[in-house]
């Protein structure tokens, strides 16, 4: 009976990844701002790597090969929208297909392996994101600089064929406001900010969509801890190392003094390094809550005030996440602390 579960889960999660990937790839690009393929892969992954283990290695090559096959044999009938239109398997193609696999399927995959060898949450996360965006970035890096190719033109592109996407989506929608010039050209500018945002967003979404993941499956599984091995790590004491505010630091620094597009470097590494913090704020949130014995409803009405009211409730979380250094809100003790 334990074998024919086995195998049943096998095959419907490596069906359900089969499905991730041909959605992913005919999204092209656009499928690294979606924070949902994130969250699918990472989901499905985890629990495919707790059914069968480092064997999941094989189920994840045999949804790869499937989908390129049927990609293959529909190339011609399939509009892939999602690649500036260029030719279906040019370069530009690969090289999209290639980060995908390497963010949506190595990166959790390797979480999975860390997890079940007994490491931290905090080291089971950082180690396969931060090796696979140093890769993909220097990559990307010294390609742009050996083909001398000017990032700029391709940003308007983007930025441009994302634009005529949403003002597309509004006018079926009839949001008549928001197809207007005016409204046209702050929907450009708001874009290409996030666009030249987009190395520090891919990393928030691939490390929080972990950790988000973690919780979910953890909570779903609180009696036998099915996932995670039985991992005792509690999330209420997660405190990052008091050195991670030299990376904050490192950004404002470049940010004051670089100029033109270069400001936008320190301006990744503030949104990087303030995403860790507002965690950080949330899980001092959490552990009041629990502390007052606050019940479900009011916990779920507090998350939402603190996102729904945005601009100055998160920043006012990511501040408590870093004052945390100092004040140790949560008075945790040495042998306490997590990683």
């Amino acid at each position: 009976m334990y074998r024919i579960k086995t195998v049943f889960l096998s095959l419907f999660f490596t069906f359900l990844l089969f499905l991730f990937i041909i959605n992913s790839i005919y999204e092209g690009i656009y499928s690294f701002i979606n924070p949902f393929f994130y969250i699918y892969y990472d989901i499905t992954l985890i629990i495919l790597f707790s059914v069968i283990g480092s064997a999941s290695v094989i189920p994840i090559l045999l949804s790869v090969v499937i989908a390129a096959l049927f990609l293959i044999n529909g190339v011609n009938t399939v509009n892939f929208s999602g690649f500036f239109n260029h030719a279906a398997f040019g370069s530009f193609f690969i090289s999209v297909i290639i980060i995908q696999i390497l963010v949506f399927i190595f990166i959790p995959y390797v979480f999975s392996y860390l997890i079940s060898k007994g490491s931290g949450l905090t080291k089971s996360i950082y180690i396969p994101v931060s090796v696979i965006f140093a890769i993909v970035f220097f990559t990307a890096a010294v390609y742009l600089s050996a083909g001398k190719i000017n990032i700029l033109p391709s940003l308007k592109y983007l930025t441009n064929d994302m634009t005529g996407k949403l003002i597309n989506v509004y006018n079926k929608m009839g949001m008549d406001y928001f197809t207007t010039v005016k409204m046209r050209i702050l929907i450009f500018k708001a874009l290409k900010i996030i666009f030249l945002l987009l190395p520090a967003i891919l990393i928030i979404f691939s490390w929080m969509s972990i950790w988000i993941s973690f919780i979910f499956l953890k909570k779903i599984s609180k009696k036998n801890n099915y996932f995670f091995n039985n991992i005792k790590e509690n999330l209420l004491y997660w405190k990052s190392s008091d050195y991670f505010l030299l990376f904050l630091i490192l950004g404002i620094i470049i940010s004051i003094f670089s100029v033109g597009i270069f400001k936008y470097i320190g301006y990744n590494i503030i949104l990087l390094s303030s995403s860790v913090y507002l965690v950080q704020g949330l899980t001092i949130i959490s552990f009041f809550f629990n502390k007052l014995n606050i019940n479900i409803f009011l916990k779920i009405l507090g998350y939402l005030i603190i996102f729904i009211f945005s601009n100055p409730l998160i920043i006012f979380v990511v501040m408590t996440g870093i004052f945390d250094m100092w004040l140790n809100f949560r008075k945790i003790e040495t042998n306490k602390k997590i990683d």
